[in-house]
């Protein structure tokens, strides 16, 4: 079991990608600003936290491509605890290992671009020369016949629930 905590900040450096033996990593740090009053003083604090950000694998790549200094994000993942020594003294560090990351667009628009994917499976298909057995709504699969449309045969999504037999899971 894991927790996840969800953060709203500023970026406060580019996005640094670097490649490990594996891998690409993505890493950044945001700020985050906490505003309040002080009603005995009668006067406005602020205080400003710093957390690290890593992202692993295409999230890392689109993170390198999207975000940059000073824009203010959204960031879902799992709280991560460092200790280690230096110079004789305890250091404890604490860094979000991202799930989700996106722009706030509470503060702002974006515009989204999909990644590009790889050849589908009838286009790899016609790349191999192998002639797949569809009907013109087939599920794409070489040499296995589409029964969706075929006379008799409902789509899936079209057979209504029946509320009778609806079961909730166990729990």
């Amino acid at each position: 079991m894991h927790s996840t905590v969800t953060l709203f900040g500023n970026l406060v450096d580019d996005v640094r990608l670097r490649e490990t033996a594996t891998t690409r990593v993505a890493s950044f740090r945001i700020a985050m600003n906490e505003r309040w009053y002080d009603k005995r003083l009668q006067r406005w604090n602020e205080r400003t936290t710093y957390i690290n950000v890593s992202a692993w694998r295409q999230l890392a790549e689109n993170l390198a491509a999207s975000l940059h200094k000073g824009q203010p994000v959204v960031v879902v993942g799992r709280l991560r605890q460092h200790e280690y020594d230096v110079d004789g003294r305890h250091v404890v560090r604490h860094e979000v290992d991202a799930d989700v990351v996106g722009h706030d667009l509470s503060r702002g628009s974006a515009v989204f671009a999909r990644n590009p994917r790889g050849p589908q499976t009838a286009e790899l298909a016609q790349l191999h020369g192998d002639e797949p057995a569809l009907s013109p709504v087939g599920w794409g699969v070489p040499g296995v016949q589409d029964p969706v449309g075929a006379p008799g045969v409902l789509d899936p999504v079209d057979v209504p629930l029946d509320p009778a037999r609806h079961e909730e899971p166990a729990a």
